[in-house]
């Protein structure tokens, strides 16, 4: 799941709203490291900001755990007393009852530091699952991945890129920020090596829930954004005309998210775009959407075409 909003820069500090904070554990009083990064594109430079709760020293044995089990009282506590025993640090989690009475999920990110590999503990679970042990007989599977927190937070968003230059901005600092007011103080170092940064700097702040870090990418100052939600066709090519349409008119979209209403039919399609260098208005922009949408054979329409404040 990946959450997001607009804000602005204000001075050196940055708002975090709740719905963020709360999914990524940005809350106040917490404790949060930051890396920047320089992206260098074809004369273009990008900056982006990372946020997280988790420090350097703490990415090598983070895991991502998920456990399912039986919906009955004592399932969780199977679960935690297995992970205790062996000394496993459960960090950010979330439990749902998939069907009530009968399963439930349990996901996690974990620090196995003060344990070992994460095959030894998968070897450990599966061995007393073969072994019938009661002390997990409301457990039904475990699963581990190996976090990627370190790479997003020390390679960057474009790790791996032929065309993106990445540079790390360095600190000669790297001290930890204490969220107060719902509010991030940037570092000063970061800060100065931004070219022509401004107060009131539009940001867009990504939350990636499979990370656990806050993206953080500065844009524009002439910014200006719209959301477009359509109802389209569910078929190959729908996503590929509403985006021609976009790029003819010199419109940028920021994000793009679709989901199937009635599979083979229609979806729904939201679109967050900057429409600053557009040719048209949005009301312009509407009609060419909307004329698209009549070729195709079906009720599809633009649901809602308004710009975003922030």
């Amino acid at each position: 799941m990946r959450l997001w909003q607009f804000s602005r820069l204000h001075g050196n500090k940055i708002k975090i709203d709740e719905e963020l904070g709360q999914a990524l554990g940005l809350v106040n009083g917490s404790q949060v490291f930051s890396a920047m990064f320089r992206y260098d594109h074809n004369g273009s430079t990008s900056y982006e900001l990372v946020l997280s709760t988790f420090g350097p020293e703490n990415y090598r044995q983070l895991c991502q755990l998920t456990i399912q089990m039986i919906d009955q009282p004592g399932a969780c506590a199977q679960a935690a007393k297995f992970l205790s025993d062996r000394n496993v640090d459960i960090l950010n989690s979330v439990s749902l009852s998939n069907i009530s009475g009968v399963s439930m999920t349990w996901k996690m990110l974990a620090d196995l530091s003060y344990y070992g590999e994460p095959s030894d503990l998968k070897a450990d679970f599966d061995a007393l699952k073969k072994a019938r042990s009661s002390s997990l007989e409301l457990v039904d599977t475990l699963d581990i991945q190996v976090s990627h927190i370190a790479d997003r937070y020390t390679k960057g968003a474009a790790y791996g890129s032929r065309t993106v230059k990445t540079k790390p901005i360095k600190r000669k600092h790297k001290a930890s920020t204490i969220i107060a007011n719902d509010e991030f103080e940037v570092p000063q170092e970061f800060l100065d090596e931004v070219e022509g940064l401004k107060d009131g700097q539009p940001l867009m702040m990504v939350g990636d829930m499979e990370s656990y870090v806050l993206s953080v990418t500065l844009l524009e100052p002439q910014a200006k954004l719209v959301r477009a939600s359509l109802v389209i066709p569910d078929k190959p090519g729908a996503i590929a005309r509403v985006a021609e349409v976009m790029q003819k008119n010199g419109i940028n979209m920021i994000s793009l998210e679709s989901e199937v209403l009635v599979f083979y039919e229609s979806m729904t399609l939201d679109i967050i775009a900057d429409v600053s260098a557009a040719g048209i208005d949005t009301e312009k922009l509407r009609s060419a959407l909307e004329e698209t949408l009549t070729m195709e054979k079906g009720r599809y329409f633009v649901d809602q075409l308004e710009s975003i404040e922030f």
